[in-house]
Protein backbone atom coordinates (compact mmCIF):
# COMPACT_ATOMS: atom_id res chain seq x y z
CA UNK A 1 0.00 0.00 0.00
CA UNK A 2 1.62 3.41 -0.60
CA UNK A 3 0.53 6.39 0.95
CA UNK A 4 0.16 9.99 -0.37
CA UNK A 5 3.58 11.83 1.29
CA UNK A 6 3.08 15.57 0.94
CA UNK A 7 0.79 17.79 2.77
CA UNK A 8 0.69 21.69 4.63
CA UNK A 9 2.38 21.14 8.25
CA UNK A 10 -0.70 21.78 10.49
CA UNK A 11 -2.35 18.33 9.71
CA UNK A 12 -6.32 17.31 10.25
CA UNK A 13 -9.09 18.91 8.73
CA UNK A 14 -10.93 19.28 12.32
CA UNK A 15 -14.09 16.63 11.52
CA UNK A 16 -13.78 12.79 10.89
CA UNK A 17 -15.72 10.45 8.62
CA UNK A 18 -18.40 8.59 10.23
CA UNK A 19 -16.70 5.04 10.50
CA UNK A 20 -18.43 1.65 10.88
CA UNK A 21 -16.39 -0.93 13.06
CA UNK A 22 -17.65 -4.24 13.62
CA UNK A 23 -16.24 -6.42 16.69
CA UNK A 24 -14.60 -9.21 15.36
CA UNK A 25 -13.39 -11.13 18.57
CA UNK A 26 -12.78 -10.47 22.31
CA UNK A 27 -10.55 -12.23 25.06
CA UNK A 28 -8.90 -12.00 28.13
CA UNK A 29 -5.19 -12.35 27.66
CA UNK A 30 -3.13 -14.27 31.01
CA UNK A 31 0.38 -15.50 31.15
CA UNK A 32 -1.41 -18.55 33.33
CA UNK A 33 1.80 -18.14 35.59
CA UNK A 34 0.34 -15.69 38.51
CA UNK A 35 2.85 -15.03 40.26
CA UNK A 36 0.96 -13.32 43.40
CA UNK A 37 3.92 -10.46 43.43
CA UNK A 38 3.03 -7.18 45.21
CA UNK A 39 4.53 -4.10 43.53
CA UNK A 40 4.91 -1.42 45.89
CA UNK A 41 4.87 1.60 44.31
CA UNK A 42 6.78 4.54 44.85
CA UNK A 43 4.27 7.58 46.81
CA UNK A 44 4.26 9.44 44.07
CA UNK A 45 2.56 7.19 41.54
CA UNK A 46 -0.52 7.46 43.66
CA UNK A 47 -1.45 10.70 41.78
CA UNK A 48 -1.71 8.23 38.99
CA UNK A 49 -4.24 6.09 40.12
CA UNK A 50 -6.71 6.97 37.51
CA UNK A 51 -4.37 8.19 34.59
CA UNK A 52 -4.00 6.15 31.60
CA UNK A 53 -1.82 6.52 28.56
CA UNK A 54 -3.00 5.39 25.14
CA UNK A 55 -0.67 5.38 22.20
CA UNK A 56 -1.44 3.81 18.51
CA UNK A 57 0.78 2.01 16.02
CA UNK A 58 -0.44 1.87 12.35
CA UNK A 59 1.02 -1.13 10.06
CA UNK A 60 0.71 -1.37 6.56
CA UNK A 61 -0.25 -4.86 6.42
CA UNK A 62 -2.59 -6.49 8.76
CA UNK A 63 -1.14 -8.79 11.87
CA UNK A 64 -1.92 -12.28 12.91
CA UNK A 65 -4.10 -11.73 15.95
CA UNK A 66 -2.96 -15.49 16.84
CA UNK A 67 0.38 -15.01 17.18
CA UNK A 68 0.11 -11.32 18.75
CA UNK A 69 -1.94 -12.75 21.63
CA UNK A 70 0.16 -15.56 22.06
CA UNK A 71 3.59 -13.29 22.65
CA UNK A 72 1.13 -11.02 24.41
CA UNK A 73 1.03 -13.87 26.90
CA UNK A 74 4.78 -13.98 27.23
CA UNK A 75 5.44 -10.49 27.33
CA UNK A 76 3.00 -10.50 30.78
CA UNK A 77 4.99 -13.36 32.21
CA UNK A 78 7.96 -11.02 31.84
CA UNK A 79 6.12 -8.09 33.26
CA UNK A 80 3.07 -9.34 35.44
CA UNK A 81 2.08 -5.84 36.46
CA UNK A 82 0.61 -5.32 33.03
CA UNK A 83 -2.08 -7.97 33.61
CA UNK A 84 -2.59 -7.57 37.55
CA UNK A 85 -4.64 -5.10 39.39
CA UNK A 86 -4.24 -1.77 41.63
CA UNK A 87 -4.93 -2.04 45.24
CA UNK A 88 -4.85 1.21 47.89
CA UNK A 89 -2.72 -0.84 50.58
CA UNK A 90 -1.86 -0.03 54.17
CA UNK A 91 1.38 1.32 52.77
CA UNK A 92 0.36 3.54 49.89
CA UNK A 93 -0.47 1.69 46.20
CA UNK A 94 0.48 -1.49 45.26
CA UNK A 95 0.10 -3.52 42.13
CA UNK A 96 -0.89 -7.08 42.71
CA UNK A 97 0.42 -9.45 39.90
CA UNK A 98 -2.62 -11.88 39.89
CA UNK A 99 -2.89 -12.61 36.15
CA UNK A 100 -6.53 -10.72 36.12
CA UNK A 101 -5.15 -10.32 32.34
CA UNK A 102 -4.98 -7.72 29.73
CA UNK A 103 -8.70 -7.40 27.35
CA UNK A 104 -7.64 -8.04 24.03
CA UNK A 105 -10.17 -6.86 21.23
CA UNK A 106 -10.61 -6.63 17.32
CA UNK A 107 -12.48 -4.65 14.89
CA UNK A 108 -13.02 -4.60 11.46
CA UNK A 109 -13.23 -0.32 10.56
CA UNK A 110 -14.80 0.83 7.77
CA UNK A 111 -12.29 3.40 6.51
CA UNK A 112 -8.45 2.96 5.09
CA UNK A 113 -5.20 3.61 7.25
CA UNK A 114 -4.72 6.96 6.31
CA UNK A 115 -8.74 7.28 7.19
CA UNK A 116 -7.78 5.86 10.96
CA UNK A 117 -5.09 8.34 11.45
CA UNK A 118 -8.03 11.43 11.55
CA UNK A 119 -9.05 8.69 14.73
CA UNK A 120 -6.05 9.74 17.10
CA UNK A 121 -7.92 13.37 18.04
CA UNK A 122 -11.39 12.33 18.51
CA UNK A 123 -12.90 11.91 21.68
CA UNK A 124 -14.56 8.65 21.03
CA UNK A 125 -11.53 7.33 18.94
CA UNK A 126 -12.17 3.79 17.94
CA UNK A 127 -8.28 2.56 17.90
CA UNK A 128 -8.15 2.00 21.77
CA UNK A 129 -10.02 0.17 24.37
CA UNK A 130 -10.35 2.57 27.27
CA UNK A 131 -10.81 2.28 30.61
CA UNK A 132 -13.73 3.91 32.60
CA UNK A 133 -11.83 5.39 35.71
CA UNK A 134 -15.24 7.09 36.74
CA UNK A 135 -17.50 3.54 37.66
CA UNK A 136 -16.30 0.44 39.25
CA UNK A 137 -13.74 -0.57 42.46
CA UNK A 138 -9.98 -0.52 40.99
CA UNK A 139 -9.47 -4.24 41.60
CA UNK A 140 -11.71 -4.51 38.33
CA UNK A 141 -10.05 -2.49 35.68
CA UNK A 142 -7.54 -3.25 33.67
CA UNK A 143 -3.82 -2.10 34.06
CA UNK A 144 -3.76 -2.84 29.87
CA UNK A 145 -6.12 -2.71 27.25
CA UNK A 146 -5.37 -3.83 23.42
CA UNK A 147 -6.88 -3.27 20.20
CA UNK A 148 -6.18 -4.43 16.63
CA UNK A 149 -7.97 -2.49 13.92
CA UNK A 150 -8.75 -3.99 10.60
CA UNK A 151 -8.69 -1.53 8.16
CA UNK A 152 -10.33 -1.69 4.78
CA UNK A 153 -7.26 -1.75 2.62
CA UNK A 154 -5.43 -4.62 4.29
CA UNK A 155 -3.44 -2.25 7.32
CA UNK A 156 -3.97 -2.44 10.83
CA UNK A 157 -3.33 -0.06 13.86
CA UNK A 158 -2.67 -1.52 17.19
CA UNK A 159 -3.86 0.49 19.97
CA UNK A 160 -3.05 0.37 23.59
CA UNK A 161 -4.16 1.99 26.85
CA UNK A 162 -2.02 1.45 30.23
CA UNK A 163 -2.12 2.72 33.53
CA UNK A 164 0.18 5.12 34.18
CA UNK A 165 1.20 3.89 37.62
CA UNK A 166 2.33 0.30 35.95
CA UNK A 167 5.48 2.63 34.60
CA UNK A 168 6.05 5.20 32.11
CA UNK A 169 6.31 5.17 28.66
CA UNK A 170 10.45 3.95 28.68
CA UNK A 171 8.61 0.94 30.46
CA UNK A 172 5.76 0.34 28.12
CA UNK A 173 8.14 0.39 25.03
CA UNK A 174 10.32 -2.25 27.10
CA UNK A 175 7.26 -4.10 27.34
CA UNK A 176 6.56 -3.82 23.21
CA UNK A 177 9.87 -5.08 22.47
CA UNK A 178 9.88 -8.20 24.51
CA UNK A 179 6.01 -8.64 23.22
CA UNK A 180 7.90 -7.91 19.60
CA UNK A 181 10.35 -10.21 20.27
CA UNK A 182 8.33 -12.74 21.61
CA UNK A 183 5.96 -12.48 18.04
CA UNK A 184 8.99 -13.29 16.23
CA UNK A 185 10.22 -15.57 17.70
CA UNK A 186 13.28 -14.26 19.27
CA UNK A 187 15.19 -13.55 22.32
CA UNK A 188 12.97 -10.57 24.44
CA UNK A 189 15.28 -7.65 25.90
CA UNK A 190 16.34 -7.85 29.69
CA UNK A 191 13.54 -6.96 32.12
CA UNK A 192 13.94 -5.64 35.51
CA UNK A 193 10.42 -5.81 37.61
CA UNK A 194 11.13 -4.49 40.95
CA UNK A 195 8.81 -5.26 43.76
CA UNK A 196 10.00 -2.56 46.18
CA UNK A 197 10.12 0.66 43.65
CA UNK A 198 10.75 3.35 46.87
CA UNK A 199 13.35 0.80 48.02
CA UNK A 200 15.34 0.86 44.60
CA UNK A 201 15.23 4.76 44.00
CA UNK A 202 16.42 4.90 47.87
CA UNK A 203 19.44 3.17 46.37
CA UNK A 204 20.37 5.23 43.47
CA UNK A 205 18.89 8.73 43.70
CA UNK A 206 21.26 10.63 44.47
CA UNK A 207 20.95 12.85 48.80
CA UNK A 208 20.93 16.26 47.79
CA UNK A 209 18.09 17.58 45.50
CA UNK A 210 15.41 20.10 45.77
CA UNK A 211 13.86 20.67 48.52
CA UNK A 212 10.51 22.14 46.72
CA UNK A 213 8.39 19.05 46.09
CA UNK A 214 6.65 18.21 42.81
CA UNK A 215 3.15 18.02 44.37
CA UNK A 216 0.99 20.62 46.47
CA UNK A 217 -1.83 20.46 48.35
CA UNK A 218 -5.41 21.30 47.23
CA UNK A 219 -7.67 23.92 48.72
CA UNK A 220 -10.94 23.09 50.05
CA UNK A 221 -12.33 24.30 46.31
CA UNK A 222 -9.76 22.47 44.64
CA UNK A 223 -10.09 19.51 45.78
CA UNK A 224 -12.94 18.76 43.68
CA UNK A 225 -12.61 16.50 40.77
CA UNK A 226 -8.61 15.96 41.24
CA UNK A 227 -6.86 13.01 42.45
CA UNK A 228 -8.74 9.51 41.57
CA UNK A 229 -11.17 11.16 40.50
CA UNK A 230 -11.03 13.09 37.10
CA UNK A 231 -12.02 16.30 36.75
CA UNK A 232 -14.73 16.73 34.43
CA UNK A 233 -13.57 17.65 30.69
CA UNK A 234 -12.99 21.13 29.37
CA UNK A 235 -15.52 22.44 26.95
CA UNK A 236 -13.43 24.27 24.92
CA UNK A 237 -10.35 22.39 24.45
CA UNK A 238 -8.76 20.72 21.24
CA UNK A 239 -6.79 18.24 20.14
CA UNK A 240 -4.45 19.11 17.71
CA UNK A 241 -1.46 17.54 15.71
CA UNK A 242 1.69 19.69 13.96
CA UNK A 243 4.54 18.21 11.80
CA UNK A 244 7.59 19.62 11.65
CA UNK A 245 10.12 18.16 9.07
CA UNK A 246 13.33 17.21 9.57
CA UNK A 247 15.64 20.19 8.13
CA UNK A 248 13.18 22.33 9.46
CA UNK A 249 14.25 21.39 13.11
CA UNK A 250 17.65 22.03 12.08
CA UNK A 251 17.61 25.18 11.07
CA UNK A 252 15.73 26.08 14.28
CA UNK A 253 18.29 24.25 16.65
CA UNK A 254 21.26 26.07 14.30
CA UNK A 255 19.35 29.24 15.27
CA UNK A 256 18.07 28.85 18.48
CA UNK A 257 21.66 27.70 19.45
CA UNK A 258 23.78 30.94 17.92
CA UNK A 259 21.09 32.92 19.98
CA UNK A 260 21.74 31.10 23.25
CA UNK A 261 25.54 30.35 22.48
CA UNK A 262 25.18 27.17 23.43
CA UNK A 263 24.19 23.70 21.38
CA UNK A 264 20.23 22.39 22.17
CA UNK A 265 18.99 19.77 21.22
CA UNK A 266 15.92 18.64 18.84
CA UNK A 267 13.96 18.74 22.46
CA UNK A 268 15.27 22.11 23.37
CA UNK A 269 14.32 23.70 19.83
CA UNK A 270 10.75 22.69 19.76
CA UNK A 271 9.30 22.94 23.27
CA UNK A 272 10.74 26.86 23.77
CA UNK A 273 9.46 27.15 19.47
CA UNK A 274 6.19 25.40 20.37
CA UNK A 275 5.73 27.96 23.85
CA UNK A 276 7.23 31.51 22.46
CA UNK A 277 4.97 31.10 19.15
CA UNK A 278 1.70 30.38 21.60
CA UNK A 279 2.54 32.74 24.17
CA UNK A 280 3.44 35.41 21.57
CA UNK A 281 -0.21 35.13 19.72
CA UNK A 282 -2.00 36.46 22.76
CA UNK A 283 -3.28 39.40 23.04
CA UNK A 284 -2.51 40.44 26.45
CA UNK A 285 1.02 39.49 27.55
CA UNK A 286 0.68 36.63 30.11
CA UNK A 287 3.43 34.77 32.64
CA UNK A 288 4.02 31.52 31.22
CA UNK A 289 5.88 28.38 32.90
CA UNK A 290 7.08 25.10 30.97
CA UNK A 291 7.00 21.71 32.89
CA UNK A 292 9.89 19.27 30.49
CA UNK A 293 9.11 15.28 31.55
CA UNK A 294 12.49 14.14 32.24
CA UNK A 295 13.32 10.66 31.91
CA UNK A 296 15.77 9.63 35.21
CA UNK A 297 17.55 6.57 33.80
CA UNK A 298 19.55 8.72 31.37
CA UNK A 299 20.48 11.04 34.02
CA UNK A 300 21.02 8.87 36.63
CA UNK A 301 22.85 6.23 34.73
CA UNK A 302 20.54 3.36 34.94
CA UNK A 303 19.16 0.96 32.62
CA UNK A 304 16.01 1.18 30.27
CA UNK A 305 14.93 -2.89 31.31
CA UNK A 306 14.09 -1.47 34.85
CA UNK A 307 9.75 -1.31 34.81
CA UNK A 308 8.42 1.94 36.86
CA UNK A 309 8.25 5.91 36.88
CA UNK A 310 11.43 7.12 36.73
CA UNK A 311 10.29 10.38 35.62
CA UNK A 312 10.55 13.99 37.06
CA UNK A 313 9.67 17.38 35.91
CA UNK A 314 12.09 20.16 34.71
CA UNK A 315 10.23 23.78 35.69
CA UNK A 316 11.58 26.83 33.60
CA UNK A 317 9.88 29.77 33.79
CA UNK A 318 8.89 31.78 30.92
CA UNK A 319 9.70 35.22 30.26
CA UNK A 320 8.84 37.26 27.39
CA UNK A 321 12.30 36.31 25.67
CA UNK A 322 12.99 35.20 22.51
CA UNK A 323 12.58 31.33 21.68
CA UNK A 324 16.59 30.92 21.07
CA UNK A 325 16.95 32.26 25.08
CA UNK A 326 14.57 29.79 26.34
CA UNK A 327 16.03 27.19 24.66
CA UNK A 328 19.11 27.70 26.30
CA UNK A 329 17.48 28.11 29.70
CA UNK A 330 15.80 24.64 29.12
CA UNK A 331 18.86 22.68 28.03
CA UNK A 332 20.74 24.59 31.20
CA UNK A 333 18.12 23.24 32.58
CA UNK A 334 18.73 19.54 31.41
CA UNK A 335 22.25 19.41 32.37
CA UNK A 336 22.04 20.49 35.96
CA UNK A 337 18.36 18.28 36.21
CA UNK A 338 19.94 15.77 39.01
CA UNK A 339 21.50 18.87 41.05
CA UNK A 340 18.93 21.53 41.06
CA UNK A 341 15.30 19.89 40.13
CA UNK A 342 15.57 16.44 41.31
CA UNK A 343 12.68 16.37 43.78
CA UNK A 344 11.46 12.59 44.32
CA UNK A 345 13.25 12.72 47.70
CA UNK A 346 11.35 15.85 48.84
CA UNK A 347 8.15 14.24 47.69
CA UNK A 348 8.88 11.19 50.46
CA UNK A 349 9.00 14.15 53.16
CA UNK A 350 6.16 16.03 52.06
CA UNK A 351 3.57 12.90 52.28
CA UNK A 352 4.75 12.28 56.05
CA UNK A 353 2.45 15.23 57.54
CA UNK A 354 0.06 15.35 54.40
CA UNK A 355 -0.93 11.49 54.92
CA UNK A 356 -0.96 8.92 51.92
CA UNK A 357 -5.05 8.12 52.78
CA UNK A 358 -5.05 12.02 51.97
CA UNK A 359 -2.26 11.75 49.20
CA UNK A 360 -4.60 11.67 46.58
CA UNK A 361 -6.25 15.29 47.13
CA UNK A 362 -2.77 16.67 46.11
CA UNK A 363 -1.80 17.65 43.06
CA UNK A 364 1.24 17.43 40.68
CA UNK A 365 2.97 20.96 40.08
CA UNK A 366 2.60 20.88 36.51
CA UNK A 367 -1.08 20.43 36.75
CA UNK A 368 -1.95 24.00 36.83
CA UNK A 369 -3.94 25.28 33.57
CA UNK A 370 -4.87 27.70 35.51
CA UNK A 371 -1.27 29.40 35.90
CA UNK A 372 -0.10 28.40 32.14
CA UNK A 373 2.26 25.74 32.81
CA UNK A 374 2.67 24.18 29.85
CA UNK A 375 3.65 20.81 30.18
CA UNK A 376 5.97 19.16 27.13
CA UNK A 377 6.76 14.80 26.96
CA UNK A 378 9.48 14.01 24.95
CA UNK A 379 8.75 10.79 23.38
CA UNK A 380 11.95 10.67 21.19
CA UNK A 381 14.43 8.45 20.50
CA UNK A 382 12.12 5.54 22.40
CA UNK A 383 12.30 3.56 19.57
CA UNK A 384 8.55 3.29 18.70
CA UNK A 385 9.49 3.06 15.21
CA UNK A 386 11.84 0.29 15.81
CA UNK A 387 9.65 -2.72 17.07
CA UNK A 388 8.82 -5.19 14.28
CA UNK A 389 5.46 -7.34 14.68
CA UNK A 390 5.94 -9.82 11.81
CA UNK A 391 8.51 -8.36 10.12
CA UNK A 392 7.21 -5.24 9.34
CA UNK A 393 7.70 -1.84 11.81
CA UNK A 394 4.91 0.83 11.83
CA UNK A 395 4.31 3.39 9.24
CA UNK A 396 2.76 5.87 11.90
CA UNK A 397 2.82 6.28 15.54
CA UNK A 398 1.00 8.83 17.49
CA UNK A 399 -0.53 9.06 21.29
CA UNK A 400 -3.98 8.64 21.23
CA UNK A 401 -5.64 12.42 23.01
CA UNK A 402 -8.82 13.91 23.10
CA UNK A 403 -10.36 17.05 22.99
CA UNK A 404 -12.60 15.58 25.91
CA UNK A 405 -9.34 15.69 28.33
CA UNK A 406 -9.85 16.75 31.62
CA UNK A 407 -6.18 18.82 31.68
CA UNK A 408 -4.97 21.22 28.94
CA UNK A 409 -2.24 23.25 27.65
CA UNK A 410 0.44 19.34 27.08
CA UNK A 411 1.62 18.40 24.66
CA UNK A 412 3.76 15.12 23.65
CA UNK A 413 6.53 15.11 21.00
CA UNK A 414 7.53 11.66 18.82
CA UNK A 415 9.12 11.34 15.54
CA UNK A 416 6.71 11.66 12.71
CA UNK A 417 5.46 9.21 10.16
CA UNK A 418 7.70 6.34 8.23
CA UNK A 419 10.37 8.13 11.23
CA UNK A 420 11.04 11.09 9.38
CA UNK A 421 10.63 14.92 11.12
CA UNK A 422 8.51 15.11 14.32
CA UNK A 423 5.21 14.94 15.12
CA UNK A 424 3.99 17.28 17.93
CA UNK A 425 0.44 15.69 19.59
CA UNK A 426 -1.42 18.63 21.63
CA UNK A 427 -4.54 19.40 23.61
CA UNK A 428 -5.01 22.99 23.56
CA UNK A 429 -7.58 25.87 24.52
CA UNK A 430 -9.71 25.87 21.18
CA UNK A 431 -8.93 29.76 21.18
CA UNK A 432 -5.50 29.26 21.07
CA UNK A 433 -5.95 25.83 18.40
CA UNK A 434 -7.94 28.31 16.07
CA UNK A 435 -4.82 30.47 16.11
CA UNK A 436 -2.74 27.91 14.83
CA UNK A 437 -4.78 27.41 12.16
CA UNK A 438 -4.79 31.08 10.81
CA UNK A 439 -2.61 31.52 7.98
CA UNK A 440 -0.52 33.80 10.77
CA UNK A 441 -0.45 31.00 12.89
CA UNK A 442 0.83 28.58 10.68
CA UNK A 443 3.63 31.09 9.17
CA UNK A 444 4.83 31.57 12.73
CA UNK A 445 4.95 28.08 13.49
CA UNK A 446 6.95 27.37 10.54
CA UNK A 447 9.12 30.34 9.97
CA UNK A 448 12.24 28.09 9.57
CA UNK A 449 10.50 25.74 7.01
CA UNK A 450 11.65 26.14 3.05
CA UNK A 451 9.04 25.81 0.44
CA UNK A 452 11.21 22.46 -0.95
CA UNK A 453 10.98 20.42 2.48
CA UNK A 454 9.23 17.22 2.20
CA UNK A 455 5.93 16.59 4.50
CA UNK A 456 5.51 12.97 6.11
CA UNK A 457 1.87 13.55 6.60
CA UNK A 458 -0.91 11.67 4.49
CA UNK A 459 -2.82 13.24 1.71
CA UNK A 460 -5.51 15.83 1.77
CA UNK A 461 -3.96 17.66 5.73
CA UNK A 462 -4.54 21.31 5.80
CA UNK A 463 -5.45 22.48 8.97
CA UNK A 464 -5.68 21.05 12.60
CA UNK A 465 -7.81 19.03 14.59
CA UNK A 466 -10.01 20.11 16.95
Amino acid sequence: MTHGRTAARVCGTGGHVSTRVRLREGRMITSDTAPGTVVRCDSSETMYLARYVSVAFFFERTLDTLRLADGLRGALALVPAFAGRLRAGDGGLEIVCSDAGVPLSVLDVDATLDEARTDVTRPDSMLIDRVDVRTGSLAERPLLTVRVCRTTDGGATLGCSWNHAVGDMSSFMQFVRAWAALVGGAAPPEIRVLDDRMAYLDQVLPDEGIAQPGCEPLDRDAMAGRGPELPPALPDNAAVQLYFGADEVLRMRKSFGEAASRRVSVNDAICAHLVATLRDSEAEPTSWNLSVSVDLRHHLGLPRSVIGNLVQSLYVPCPQTGAGELSGHIRAGLDDFIRSHQCLRADRAFIGPVGRSRFHHCAPVPFDPGHRTFILTNWTRMGVYDVEFEGQRPTFFSPIVSSHAPFTWFAMVAEGPWNEGFLVTAVLPAKAAEQLRSPEGRAALHRFAATDDPCSWGPHRQVTHG
